[in-house]
């Protein structure tokens, strides 16, 4: 997406010093971990899992043995692209999208997680054979997963996003092209939760002209029985305004899910918004939350964008924090009142209110809170919600930290005292080699 063209230039990471941790899930040092956090490297040349220590302040800390390979490739030579959910916690595993291995499929890894120290332990797909393997996505650079259980029954939804070709500048470059694939699709499985093993079923939706580009993002209604997507576009950025001739709209895609196959149910686009990345259903369904981050000046307010869970017809619209901020991840409260969307280009977090009916409003002003630390601009991507009040947000392609923020009742947020964190095992690692996808968590089970 942003800032596209190569630098050789490492980011220097310093931090915290290391923490042992045994194996009940506790430090050198004694304290116990609340919690753990994961997000991946995507490294090109073997993507590997951070595993965090969390503790009930919400410092973190990096584990002895972290990162965990997952076997498979990233894709951070390729330049920054973008995701919500490349990792999600489906029980007691972890699936984790492998971005790389292009122009051939990616493929999922999955882990099972330790929840009592937050260790992982890759799982076999294919019992078969003698080496430990991955599954295959069934399309070409896997971005997001998304995961529902009915019944007996759950059902995983893999989006290979296969490329996000963009313009930059003025006269405008192009970066990639706009390529005619099947492999950009949705690829649906079911997964055993005795065993940890995906079996592939059916390609659910393909997006083969790629017109409006590959799937961001992939999520599940809280009923199960809808699913949404948002799709990337062709972006123009890094001028003043977007070349309307140029780019084109991305794309908010809703289908009615059963029995394991997918029904397209509606479609929304909008001329000059472009670049839909991250959405999030509201608590009750009945909407969708939407950002988007290459807006034309006709449309400055459509950072977030509201939409109806039945027909993605726009029914709201808001800016975040400046023109041109790139607004690009979701995250709904764990209380189900506030929600959160991080900005990549200023490297800030603003909060909306959720209506009793699902719509947004805006009851803080400023509604924006920036990142401490010096971070260089564009480096803020996912975002994780723990309990106990506690925000973290990544920096996920530069900077290679997690910053910590607690959250008040209003949906303010502070940054703590020494935050951000800088990732030990990311130190000295440029964005071509690490430039981290998803993060996600879970609370620590004592016995």
């Amino acid at each position: 997406m942003r800032f596209r063209m190569r630098n050789a230039s490492l980011i220097v990471a310093g931090g915290l010093v290391l923490a042992a941790c045994n194996g009940d899930g506790t430090g050198s040092n004694g304290e116990d971990y609340a919690g753990f956090l994961y997000t991946s490297t995507n490294n090109t040349a073997g993507n590997a899992i951070i595993v965090l220590g969390r503790s009930s302040d919400g410092r973190v800390r990096e584990l002895p043995g972290s990162p965990y390979a997952t076997g498979g490739s990233g894709d951070a030579a390729e330049g920054d692209f973008d995701t919500q959910w490349a990792l999600r916690m489906v029980g007691p595993y972890l699936l984790a999208v492998n971005a790389g291995g292009n122009p051939v499929n990616g493929s999922i890894a999955v882990f099972r997680v330790d929840r009592r120290n937050g260790g992982l332990e890759r799982v076999d797909q294919n019992p078969a054979t003698p080496a430990i393997d991955n599954i295959d996505s069934r399309g070409i650079r896997p971005a997001s997963i998304a995961a529902s259980t009915a019944g007996a029954v759950t059902h995983v939804v893999v989006a290979n996003q296969h490329s996000n070709p963009n313009y930059q500048g003025s006269p405008a470059q192009a970066f990639g092209t706009v390529q005619s694939s099947p492999l950009r699709n949705l690829a649906l499985f079911t997964f055993d939760v005795n065993t940890g093993i995906l079996q592939f079923s059916r390609i659910g939706a393909t997006y083969e002209s790629g017109t409006n580009g590959g799937p961001t993002t992939v999520e599940f209604n809280p009923a199960g029985n809808r699913v949404a997507v948002s799709t990337w576009g062709v972006p123009h950025f890094m001028v003043p305004d977007a070349d309307l001739s140029l780019q084109r709209p991305g794309r908010l895609y809703l289908y009615d899910f059963a029995a394991g196959a997918m029904t397209q149910r509606a479609v929304y686009e909008e001329t000059g918004v472009s670049g839909n990345i991250g959405l999030s259903w509201s608590p009750s369904g009945g909407h969708v939350y939407l950002t988007n981050f290459n807006l034309h000046s006709s449309r400055e307010a459509n950072s977030v964008t509201v939409h109806d869970g039945g027909t993605a017809a726009k029914v709201q619209n808001f800016a975040t924090d400046v023109r041109n901020d790139e607004a690009c991840w979701t995250w709904v409260s764990l209380d189900q009142r506030k929600l959160y969307t991080a900005s990549f280009g200023s490297n800030v977090v603003s909060v909306f209110d959720i209506a009793a009916d699902g719509r947004l409003a805006q009851s803080l002003t400023p509604n924006s809170f920036p990142r401490r630390g010096g971070l260089p601009m564009g480096d803020t991507k996912d975002m994780y919600e723990a309990p106990g009040g506690h925000l973290y947000v990544l920096g996920a392609y530069q900077s290679h930290t997690v910053s910590v923020f607690d959250r008040a009742a209003s949906g303010a947020l502070s940054e703590q005292s020494g935050s951000p964190y800088r990732v030990p095992s990311s130190a000295g690692r440029s964005k071509e080699e690490h430039a981290y996808l998803g993060l996600t968590g879970f609370e620590r089970i004592v016995n």
